[in-house]
Formats: C-alpha cells, sequence, structure tokens
C-alpha cells in the first residue's frame, strides 16, 4: 500500500464520521421537536424495538411507554436545546446534549445521552439516559 491510498482511506473515514455526524445532529434536533410537538409517529420509527430510556428520576422505560408517555404532551414549554458532543464508535454513537425548558412557571435544565446505531444507512435511537441538572 503506498502513502497516498493510506492517506485516502483516512479522508474517507473522516467524510464518512462527517456525514455520520451531520445525520445525527439533524435525528437530534428532530428528537427535541418530537418532543416538544408529542410527535409518537416520529420516535416510532426512530426508535429501535430494544429502546430503553431512564428517565432523570432514575426509572427506566421502554419504548412502548416512552410512546404513551410521549403521547401525553411535553408538560413543558419554551424548549431549547444545546449539543455538547457527537462520538461516532463505528455504527454506534453516543450524542450528549442539555434540553433547557420551563416547567411549573421554573427554568430547568435536563442532561441527555442518546445512544444511536446505524442499520445501512439508517440510523436509530437504542437508548436514552436523561439527568436532572440542579440549580447551581
Amino acid at each position: 500500500m503506498t502513502e497516498s491510498t493510506l492517506t485516502s482511506g483516512a479522508d474517507l473515514d473522516e467524510l464518512r464520521e462527517a456525514d455520520a455526524i451531520a445525520a445525527l445532529l439533524e435525528l437530534n434536533s428532530q428528537y427535541v421537536r418530537a418532543f416538544v410537538e408529542s410527535d409518537v409517529e416520529w420516535y416510532d420509527e426512530h426508535l429501535s424495538d430494544e429502546f430503553v430510556c431512564t428517565l432523570a428520576d432514575g426509572r427506566r422505560i421502554d419504548k412502548t411507554k416512552f410512546l404513551e408517555r410521549n403521547a401525553q404532551g411535553p408538560g413543558v414549554t419554551d424548549v431549547t436545546f444545546d449539543v455538547l458532543d457527537v462520538v461516532v464508535l463505528g455504527d454506534v454513537a453516543l450524542v450528549q446534549g442539555i434540553t433547557h425548558y420551563v416547567r411549573d412557571g421554573a427554568r430547568q435544565s435536563t442532561s441527555y445521552t442518546d445512544v444511536w446505531r446505524r442499520h445501512g444507512r439508517r440510523w436509530r435511537a437504542i437508548a436514552a439516559q436523561l439527568t436532572a441538572i440542579g440549580k447551581r
């Protein structure tokens, strides 16, 4: 193998990772939108059947319970988010961020880590971990 072949392969890997990160950032944005709009259909399509969510209070729920909770509405207003990091590990990726919202008249924030798995060209969420952020 020549040096140029190695460089080309590395460049291709970087391009694939950049494409994956762009796709995951868009999916993250849609994930938050689906939360705000109670878009159960979007979640049903983008969450794997094995999906599990650990809520901020420590309870674990499966996809069915997650969809049921989403159908009830977000219970918050003025939702924004910051993506802190996207790490692609082959066909698995971690998306970490913080959502900010108003609940019961008070501004609050929750950090999250979502785990995504790629099947062919399609990413599906397999897990979510929510952690309430205390007031500082």
